[in-house]
């Protein structure tokens, strides 16, 4: 794993750590994290507080629900 690899694996688990603390009990996520630029690293990093099957489900239903609205994004949040 590469310098930048090993930087961006931290700092998502920092994140991760203070996405769960805000949310209540019961409740799942995943951050994604990836790198926009031609030709670099593509592995796409993830960190969840769920297990994969949960996660894989929660794509699936978040494709399904903005498949008629992909390239149609006005803000980054």
């Amino acid at each position: 794993m590469s310098e930048i690899d090993e930087y961006v694996k931290k700092n998502m688990q920092v994140i991760a750590k203070k996405v769960d603390n805000e949310l209540p009990e019961g409740y799942g996520f995943v951050v994604l994290a990836f790198n926009f630029e031609e030709g670099k690293n593509k592995e796409l990093m993830y960190v969840s507080n769920a297990n994969r099957k949960d996660i894989a489900k929660a794509m699936k239903e978040w494709i399904e629900k903005t498949k008629n609205s992909f390239g149609n994004d006005t803000g980054k949040y």
